[in-house]
């Protein structure tokens, strides 16, 4: 513990002033000044210049390791949320070079989280509540940050093709140059435990903030231990760097269509550049929040330093319900007024919402095994866009259940409709067979991911989606002429498509959350 010079009581890093602040008095002292007689004091606290000597607690449920004050009595685990008491060691832990100090506090934090989280009307309702100070925990996370110099000739490629009348001229160009470049602060986490999905959203960090590393600035606040070699992410950071210059001739080869392919190729010829790389142990500054619900945790993130927020909003059942009962009403009227429902027309709507569904119950399968199986590091995977994936399933919910509100009336009172046109029973029908195959692939290529993830050789959502498939082709090529059997299959069907709705919103809770016993992670802080 570093004591005030006043009364001797503990001392925290302020946000606001930028000082070291005591927990009694609220005396103010600066850093430099504090770190000096901290140090003369505590030989402790550091062993040499490249390691010192901190207090771990790990928690016994999910293995989380918190680095904290020795006499920091930690309660309960940030990560799992576990109300146990974590075992604490002593452990001598790498020295960090540079460390960027907390410059959001934790009201701004949560001001700008609940701007996010207001907007997530089918969040769970307790997640929302939590979201309040009491909840953040200050984390200094570690992060390597790479410097990257290169020196040599280019040679970019690019093609440009203009139209003059009816004739089309290429042009293919070749610029060379000699390239002197020069990219600081290219970072990257230093933790297996903070997932590259989520680091990835927070950054970039400032360096400008950027100042050498002193014991001094974690005071208040939990940190995480590096536990990954510079070495690991080195190739990932030189390929954005890559990046970056290729963004910038863009801009300066604007008119000779520049050819991102072949120039990044060329880039990483390491026998044209001369490249120097130095690379850094630095802290950087996150608030966290986890929310558990039943064996899985989401988390929340918001940079320390500039407020760029990240959240995992896991979705709510009887919230979707709700959204589907009041998309429900609209629809009615709107069949009501305009349209007379003609039953093959009300079976094929009902396949179509099976197809849609399943389509977005492929893409999730994809999701879940690269998440799980921690395919994804190094290549660029495409994230479930929340808002359309439930505004999608709402909305297919919402428009079957207007339908059928819509039909109940007609079948009570025994109305009926006729049928379609040859015509548009054929249409239909050719485009049913078109589901009906898709169906089956989904369900044989989607088997090994499916079994990978649940164990369960059968894939009952994809194994339904086929039944409506068979149905549909056989109710539009057999055409019978009474409406009750299309009444009858179109309910069924749309039973169907409800519990295959109700995979996607168990999968879209999985991918929104980890379970917290897979995870070694640090941080919180009840103080900070």
């Amino acid at each position: 513990m570093i004591g005030c010079p006043g009364c001797g009581s503990r001392l925290v890093f302020d946000i606001a002033s930028q000082k070291m602040k005591c927990s009694y008095c609220g005396q103010l002292y600066p850093v430099a000044q504090v770190s000096r007689k901290s140090k003369d004091a505590d030989e402790s606290i550091m062993e040499n210049n490249e390691l010192m000597q901190v207090t771990v607690f790990t928690c016994s449920q999910c293995g989380a390791e918190i680095v904290a004050d020795s006499d920091e009595a930690v309660t309960w685990c940030s990560y799992c949320g576990s109300p146990a008491t974590l075992q604490s060691r002593l452990s001598s832990i790498r020295r960090p070079d540079k460390v960027i100090p907390f410059k959001i506090d934790k009201e701004e934090c949560v001001s700008r989280y609940r701007a996010i989280a207001k907007k997530q009307i089918y969040a769970p309702s307790a997640l929302l509540k939590q979201g309040k100070a009491e909840s953040f925990r200050g984390i200094y996370m570690p992060f390597w940050s790479y410097n990257f110099t290169r020196g040599g000739a280019y040679r970019f490629p690019g093609t440009k093709t203009e139209t003059f009348g009816d004739e089309q001229i290429t042009t293919k160009y070749l610029a060379t140059g000699r390239l002197e470049s020069h990219y600081e602060g290219l970072a990257h986490d230093a933790s297996l435990s903070f997932e590259d999905d989520v680091s990835e959203k927070i950054v970039p960090f400032m360096q400008i903030d950027s100042v050498d590393f002193d014991e001094c600035y974690l005071n208040g606040f939990y940190a995480n231990a590096a536990d990954q070699n510079e070495q690991e992410y080195r190739r990932k950071m030189l390929s954005t760097e890559n990046d970056l210059i290729i963004a910038e001739a863009k801009k300066e080869f604007l008119d000779i269509g520049l050819q991102e392919k072949e120039a990044k190729a060329q880039l990483s010829d390491a026998s044209a550049y001369l490249v120097e790389t130095e690379s850094k142990l630095a802290m950087y500054p996150v608030w966290f929040l986890s929310y558990r619900r039943g064996d899985r945790v989401s988390y929340g993130t918001v940079n320390g330093q500039t407020g760029k927020v990240y959240a995992e909003f896991p979705a709510s059942p009887y919230k979707y319900l709700l959204f589907s009962l009041l998309t429900a009403v609209p629809v009615f009227l709107i069949l009501n007024l305009l349209l007379t429902a003609m039953p093959s027309f009300v079976l094929f709507v009902a396949a179509t919402c099976g197809f849609i569904v399943s389509t977005m119950f492929k893409r999730e399968v994809k999701e879940l095994f690269l998440k799980q199986c921690h395919i994804s590091y190094g290549k660029k995977t495409r994230n479930i866009d929340v808002k359309v994936l439930i505004g999608s399933i709402g909305s297919c919910i919402g428009i079957l259940a207007g339908i059928l509100a819509y039909l109940v009336p007609i079948i009570i009172s025994g109305f009926s409709t006729g049928g379609l046109s040859v015509e548009s029973e054929t249409v239909y029908l050719i485009i049913s067979a078109i589901f009906l195959i898709f169906f089956i692939i989904r369900f044989f290529t989607m088997r090994g991911r499916y079994m990978s993830l649940t164990g369960i050789h059968l894939n009952l959502t994809n194994a339904l989606f086929i039944v409506i498939g068979i149905i549909s082709v056989v109710m539009f090529a057999v055409r019978p002429a009474s409406d009750w059997i299309y009444y009858v299959i179109s309910f069924a069907t749309a039973g169907a498509v409800a519990f295959s709705v109700t995979s996607l919103i168990h999968g879209y809770n999985m991918l929104s959350s980890v379970k917290p016993k897979q995870f070694s992670r640090s941080g919180g802080d009840d103080n900070a």
